[in-house]
């Protein structure tokens, strides 16, 4: 059987959001986001984090990363991240446009986890000059980074740290948040405001949504001006109770954990087997559900013609990536194996 390793996007639709979305179109409810289920949505999402929060509730992780980030920001200020971020290098200029203009400055790091020198080197250097420079306002993060590691919270509270020692928030992408949380045993209030971050993207699309995200305040008086570039923006559902359906189902009995250790098991047995090939070696990843592999052109190309899904990272020498899901099973993982080493 072919293996789809290309992305976690690739992956359907839970059936239990199937139903969520079934059982909210019944009858009429408030639009904009007054209906009774976005409200529990936003209470248990409080529950989940252990504090009060602002939730506010998208359809796509750019709009959750870049309201977030503009709520945090000015047209004036800049926004550091790592080389491989995700608002660096997949987002457009959707980051500049929704900020009216912030700059981004990248930093490299292992593991693409921004080196904590260079950016506090980037942010003192780019701020020197007064009204004449442009003002450090963000460091963004992500978890699961983009080459698929894990951030503990030591290493979280020392982006933190440099974030408030110069007068900065510290915002996360956590587009596989998900993947992050199943893959350690620390709670999602300690992989976030005990650690020092201000705002979260809380992704739900890559594990089992159809198209949801929640842009998560741990300061809601920091939150106040996000409703209005998530209107400006074009990205407050008038029927926001499907956006708020998702999310029940996702949150309710941890099905939004129980599919997130399944893509990282599926991981765990793709990477053990890839690690035993002669024809494969792994660079970066594995914390979760993302492995990034060195081969060879013709190998890889065999792999291609074989019908299984996976992209070339250019970033990386002779890299490429592979992603699981919730819905990869044995068999994908087992005949990728087979065909790799054949």
């Amino acid at each position: 059987m072919p293996a789809n390793f290309g992305s976690d996007n690739s992956s359907g639709v839970h059936p239990l959001i199937i139903e969520a979305l079934a059982k909210a179109s019944m009858g009429s409810a408030p639009a904009y986001g007054a209906d009774a289920l976005t409200k529990k949505v936003e209470s248990r999402l409080a529950s989940l984090f252990e504090c009060e929060v602002t939730a506010l509730l998208v359809s796509t992780g750019t709009a959750a990363n870049c309201i977030g980030l503009a709520t945090l920001t000015s047209s004036f200020s800049g926004i550091y991240a790592h080389a491989e971020a995700h608002i660096a290098n997949d987002e457009s200029t959707a980051p500049e446009l929704y900020t009216g203009g912030a700059r981004l400055f990248i930093v490299g790091g292992d593991d693409a986890k921004p080196d904590l020198e260079e950016l506090a080197q980037k942010i003192d250097v780019s701020g020197a000059r007064g009204v004449h420079s442009v003002q450090p306002a963000v460091i963004s993060i992500s978890n699961l980074t983009e080459l698929g590691a894990r951030l503990s919270p030591d290493e979280i509270a020392a982006y933190s740290e440099l974030a408030k020692n110069r007068g900065m928030k510290l915002f996360m992408d956590g587009a596989r948040f998900a993947n992050a949380v199943a893959g350690g045993s620390e709670s999602p209030a300690d992989l976030t405001w005990r650690s020092g971050v201000d705002a979260l993207s809380f992704g739900a699309t890559k594990n089992g949504a159809m198209a949801a995200e929640a842009l998560v305040f741990f300061n809601p008086d920091e939150a106040i001006l996000a409703e209005f570039h998530r209107k400006r923006g074009g990205h407050l559902w008038s029927k926001h109770r499907y956006l708020a359906a998702q999310f029940d189902a996702y949150l309710e009995g941890d099905l939004w954990l129980e599919l997130a250790t399944a893509s990282n098991t599926s991981m765990a047995r793709l990477r053990d087997g890839i690690s035993l090939s002669n024809n494969a070696s792994i660079l970066a990843g594995g914390d979760g559900n993302e492995l990034f592999i060195a081969m060879e052109e013709d190998v890889a190309e065999g792999l291609l013609q074989r019908g299984h899904m996976f992209y070339a990272w250019p970033s990386l020498p002779k890299a490429y990536r592979l992603v699981t899901s919730f819905t990869t099973t044995t068999a994908e993982i087992d005949d990728f194996i087979e065909d790799l080493n054949s």
